[in-house]
């Protein structure tokens, strides 16, 4: 008995603290691309359900390359489905080295982690299920060296 009340608290403390590292975060996730490339016909797919229109969020796009990756930046097509059935598109350039070549995000090594705003202060204008789809936009047929997209909004300071 006393055996799983430990096993108990020491979950509940995992649970806790996995869950206070991130209390801004309302969605955040990514897909792993893989090592034959990113294929111009593949979509990344998001569902992200919002139950509140009024909090303020601020939208990102996650990267994680590498530096084999042959480019400064990285073109994609943002598509956003609102919960009534309308959709728009935009395309985004997400800038990944500076002028001289120098990576940008975090880590060492071969992997970068980027973490780029989208839209600060965003307000969903309406509750339900918003689907967002991510398409890489350069013009490789098959892009290497992008490991993972993905998408995270987190409420807004």
């Amino acid at each position: 008995m006393k055996k799983q009340k430990t096993i108990w608290f020491i979950s509940l403390l995992f649970i806790l603290a996995m869950t206070a590292c991130d209390p801004g975060r309302i969605y955040d996730q990514s897909h792993a691309i893989g090592e034959a490339g990113w294929n111009r016909d593949s979509v990344c797919h998001y569902e992200v359900p919002i139950s509140d229109s009024l909090q303020l969020s601020d939208f990102y796009i996650s990267i994680r390359n590498n530096t084999d990756y042959p480019y400064s930046n990285l073109y994609l097509f943002v598509t956003t489905e609102f919960p009534n059935g309308h959709s728009t598109t935009d395309t985004i350039e997400c800038i990944l080295a500076d002028k001289n070549g120098r990576w940008l995000g975090n880590g060492s090594g071969r992997i970068k982690d980027n973490l780029i705003m989208l839209k600060q202060s965003l307000r969903f204008p309406l509750t339900g299920n918003y689907h967002f789809y991510l398409e890489q936009g350069m013009r490789d047929a098959r892009l290497t060296g992008i490991e993972d997209i993905g998408i995270r909004i987190e409420k807004s300071n």
